[in-house]
């Protein structure tokens, strides 16, 4: 029997697997983020810890393949340098793709339709027969938006709205000041510029607790999150030419354990695209290795 190796490499962790080509997993491993734009070195340590584990593997000597889908594969050289490192370690085929990617076919394997990811970033992407394309991605930079790393941004921002007009601090900014042990806006400064982008998307986790306590605040910065999310999966499959009803899949912990954005999400595309079916799967992203190594067989 031979097998394949699967990588997801975001910017939270990074998770392989040994999988068969009947999709039955037989073995996987953790280990740190994987995005290079974080820290090269770091995110290239971390892929190579989880492949070097497969391989070592008693289904090491069976493998036939790596798939790995890379957060920020796309960024300079990233892609070329990685593919370097990961050729220096085993003489498998290596497929290198985004990690938005490897976790569409883990949901739609060779079906058309469009993933929308939002967690600490935030992406779409979608296939129509042969073409494929993005939205968002952008990074905490250029955009990202409805992601937990800009819900928190859009949440400090008020906090500063308040200092500086003079309101007294809503229940959401004292929360979240509190929490991190500030007492005033002026404090967030240091924080903000200081902190990696995770430790800043955490503060989401805030947002969403004011939320479920009842605060206005805090929801209405989810009903724009959900839209902006929505409106982004709108735009990409009006490029891809998907017809209706278009299948649309979710991932992130936004989109799956949110029910703020989930709502606001869902009425933003069925709004204008009514018959429109959203999928929900548990499927681990790096299974999608085995219809990615497919369709690369099909494209030879």
């Amino acid at each position: 029997m031979s097998y394949i190796i699967g990588i997801d490499a975001g910017g939270t962790k990074t998770k392989a697997l040994i999988l068969t080509e009947n999709k039955e997993i037989v073995f996987e491993v953790d280990s740190g983020y994987g995005n290079p734009n974080i820290d090269f070195e770091a995110a290239v340590s971390n892929i190579l810890d989880v492949l070097n584990a497969c391989l070592e593997s008693p289904y090491g000597p069976q493998c036939k393949q790596v798939v790995a889908g890379i957060a920020g594969i796309e960024a300079g050289e990233n892609r070329q340098k990685i593919n370097q490192y990961l050729k220096q370690t085993t003489a498998l085929p290596i497929i290198l793709v985004n990690d938005a990617v490897l976790a569409y076919h883990s949901i739609f394997e060779l079906n058309d339709g469009v993933l929308t990811i939002a967690g600490t970033g935030s992406i779409s992407y979608g296939r129509n027969g042969e073409k494929e394309e993005y939205a968002g991605g952008w990074g905490h930079l250029l955009g990202d938006e409805g992601s937990s790393y800009d819900i928190a941004i859009q949440a400090c921002k008020q906090i500063i709205g308040e200092k500086e007009t003079g309101i007294t601090y809503s229940p959401l900014s004292l929360s979240i000041l509190n929490h991190l042990g500030m007492r005033d806006a002026n404090e967030l400064k240091g924080f903000i510029y200081q902190a990696t982008k995770g430790e800043i998307a955490s503060l989401s986790y805030i947002v969403y607790l004011q939320a479920k306590e009842g605060s206005q605040e805090a929801k209405e910065i989810f009903r724009k999150a959900g839209t902006e999310l929505g409106n982004q999966t709108i735009r990409l499959i009006k490029k891809l030419g998907l017809e209706n009803p278009v299948s649309i899949g979710c991932k992130g912990s936004l989109l799956e354990k949110n029910i703020f954005v989930q709502q606001a999400f869902q009425q933003t595309i069925s709004k204008e695209l009514p018959s429109s079916i959203f999928l929900e799967s548990d499927c681990i992203p790096a299974s999608g290795a085995l219809a990615i190594s497919e369709i690369y067989k099909l494209n030879r």
